[in-house]
């Protein structure tokens, strides 16, 4: 029968979405891989998932094409004038100083879970350990409430950590001057 053609257009049902994803992010590592291999191109790739979820391919490593990229791009300036390489460099401090507010904020929080826990279990944590069905109904209240703001507040920390990597990402992404001139360059190469 052979494979037939799929319409470009996305796809609506989120289950096969997700199939779809997977399956062409696999694809598509797999042509970056024979890329890497046939023309000892050096490689990196990033994608997310509809969910939100982070991957990536890099052939030495993403880091090492990533590093290699912005040291490229900072070298040569990559046709920018110096008023967009400023903006480039104020933008890359802001980046920088909000990830080490950041960073300082995630080390006070911890700091502040590790009281928390302690406050947690001298006051009377311990009853929370014998059987679920040994405790009274308040109890059982209670140990849900108690487990719903550890889930909130775990939660609230994935969220900060998924921002600072996005940040991150985005430091290495080196704006659009770099994108207008890479897309200069494959308009050429199809002409």
């Amino acid at each position: 029968m052979g494979r037939r053609k799929i319409e470009m257009e996305k796809v609506q049902d989120m289950n096969t979405r997700q199939v779809t994803f997977s399956k062409r992010r696999t694809g598509l590592f797999k042509k970056a891989s024979e890329l890497a291999t046939l023309c000892n191109a050096e490689v990196g790739i990033v994608v997310f998932s509809p969910g939100g979820k982070p991957f990536s391919y890099g052939k030495p490593s993403v880091e090492a094409v990533t590093e290699r990229f912005i040291n490229d791009f900072e070298e040569t300036g990559s046709g920018c004038n110096d008023e967009t390489r400023v903006r480039k460099r104020d933008k890359q401090d802001e980046i920088i100083e909000n990830l080490d507010r950041l960073t300082k904020q995630l080390k006070a929080e911890k700091k502040r879970g590790e009281m928390l826990q302690e406050n947690l279990e001298s006051a009377g944590y311990e009853r929370f350990l014998k059987p679920v069905e040994e405790l009274s109904l308040d109890e059982l209240k209670e140990y849900k409430s108690v487990l719903q703001a550890m889930h909130d507040e775990i939660k609230g920390r994935a969220t900060q950590m998924k921002a600072s990597s996005t940040l991150m990402l985005l430091s290495a992404d080196n704006g659009s001057c770099n994108a207008a001139n890479d897309d200069d360059d494959y308009d050429d190469d199809d002409n």
